[in-house]
Order: structure tokens, then C-alpha cells, then sequence
């Protein structure tokens, strides 16, 4: 698959995605999920100012260090917090099993059995030259920690349907930020090898948008529903771009 920086919702349909959606998905239901995707992959939580001067220039040595700092503390719990969903499934809840059945998926793409996900990228950081003392040492900034734990609340909080909107914010977001992220570490000079963890994400992540696109149906039958998933959606997206304001202010930009 090739690894474009500007994605649409089309890369999505594919039927050589890691995960594919499900045809069966009600018209309804999946043109508001394309509208929803649309409007993910063209705010500016993606389509970032900062962000895309990155993923074209990239950024001198110590600068990038840091972004991928501030990048490790933005999702190196989300696994954990994706698990809290778990409590917001009611017992009498006959698709709950299908929310349940996401959460042990992407548990395990993003634990493995012994080697996580994590552990991937603090090789991919070594390889920067960050050392462990920098990573051990690193306090990320007020808009990062902030974003942390505003994708907690959100996984952890009902209605189930605002979470599932966050999620598959989260996860769509996701497919977009690693493609660019990719594409500034190529300016910078990195190896293909050396860029495996985000060229593995690559694929993964829009299965993982695929895969929340499959269970979210039984979670928007009502216009009330619809509109919880989409303050879910646009609270994720509000986050998202306050960290890269942050991250904007932080570093700024390599002519600087």
C-alpha cells in the first residue's frame, strides 16, 4: 500500500486494508461515518500548519527529538485508556460483545504477547540518539498532558456513544498522523528501516478505523446518538489541535 500524506476516506474502503469494512453496514449509518471521516481527516488536528511544514521539511536533530518526546507522551497509554470503554458496556447491551471483542483486538496489535508497540518506539527512539535518561527524564508540555487525560475522560465517561465518536476520531486521526509523521522523518534522511514502527502504522491504523467503523451501527440509531458521537469526535479534534499548538510554540519552525 503506498503511504500517501493526504489521505481521504476512499484508502479506507479498500479491500486490501489490514481490516476491511463491513458492506453491510446500513447506508445511513456509514454516510454519516464518511461524513464524520471527512471532517476528521481535513481539521486541523491533521491538516496543522506545523504538522505539514513537518511532514514536508522535517526538523533539525534536537528539534525532532523533542517532537517525538512530546509524540511518546501523547499515546503511549492509549491502549490502557481504549480498555476503560469496557465500563461503559451494559450488561443488557447485545452489541457490547462487538465493543468488547475492538478492545481485545487492539489490545493485542498494540501489546503483542512480549514485545508492545511501545517497546517498538522506544527503539525507533534510541535510533534518533535519545538516550534513556532523556526519555525518563522529559516533562511533556501542559497541552500534551492535557490531551492525555481528556482521551481518558472521554473512555471512560457515558454516554457510550461519545466515547465511540472519540474513538474513532482517535483511530481515523491516527491512520493520517503516522503517514505524515513518516513523511518528515523521510526529509530528515531516516531509512525505511529506521521508519518501520510508522510504515507498520501505516496499514495498521486504517484497519483499526475500519474495525471501529464495524461496531459503531447499533450505537447511532438515533438522532440523539449521532449527535454524542460527533461531541465526541470534535472533542478528540479539539485536543489534538490544542497539542500541536503547543508543540508549534515549543519548537517552532527550523528557520527560527
Amino acid at each position: 500500500m503506498l503511504h500517501p500524506t493526504k489521505l481521504d476516506s476512499e484508502l479506507f474502503k479498500s479491500q486490501t486494508a489490514y481490516v476491511k469494512r463491513n458492506i453491510t453496514v446500513d447506508t445511513s449509518t456509514a454516510d454519516f461515518a464518511d461524513n464524520m471521516m471527512n471532517h476528521i481527516l481535513n481539521h486541523r488536528a491533521l491538516e496543522h500548519p506545523f504538522f505539514n511544514h513537518y511532514a514536508e521539511h522535517g526538523l533539525p536533530p534536537e528539534k525532532s527529538k523533542i517532537l517525538y518526546l512530546e509524540t511518546r507522551h501523547y499515546f503511549k497509554h492509549l491502549p490502557f485508556y481504549i480498555c476503560g470503554l469496557a465500563g461503559l458496556v451494559d450488561d443488557d447491551d447485545s452489541a457490547g460483545n462487538d465493543v468488547l471483542r475492538f478492545i481485545a483486538f487492539n489490545a493485542r496489535d498494540e501489546l503483542g504477547q512480549s514485545y508492545s508497540h511501545s517497546d517498538m518506539y522506544k527503539e525507533f527512539m534510541f535510533k534518533k540518539g535519545i538516550t534513556h535518561d532523556q526519555l525518563a527524564d522529559y516533562r511533556p508540555l501542559p497541552s500534551t498532558i492535557a490531551l492525555n487525560q481528556g482521551i481518558r475522560t472521554l473512555y471512560s465517561t457515558r454516554p457510550i456513544a461519545r466515547a465511540l465518536g472519540a474513538l474513532y476520531a482517535d483511530e481515523t486521526l491516527s491512520a493520517g498522523l503516522v503517514s505524515k509523521y513518516n513523511s518528515g522523518l523521510a526529509a530528515e534522511g531516516l531509512t525505511e528501516s529506521d521508519r518501520h514502527f510508522w510504515t507498520l502504522h501505516c496499514e495498521w491504523e486504517v484497519g483499526h478505523s475500519n474495525a471501529v467503523f464495524n461496531i459503531v451501527e447499533p450505537y447511532l440509531q438515533t438522532d440523539q446518538d449521532r449527535s454524542a458521537f460527533s461531541e465526541g469526535v470534535d472533542q478528540y479534534l479539539f485536543l489534538m489541535e490544542n497539542y500541536w499548538n503547543g508543540i508549534e510554540r515549543l519548537i517552532g519552525y527550523p528557520d527560527q
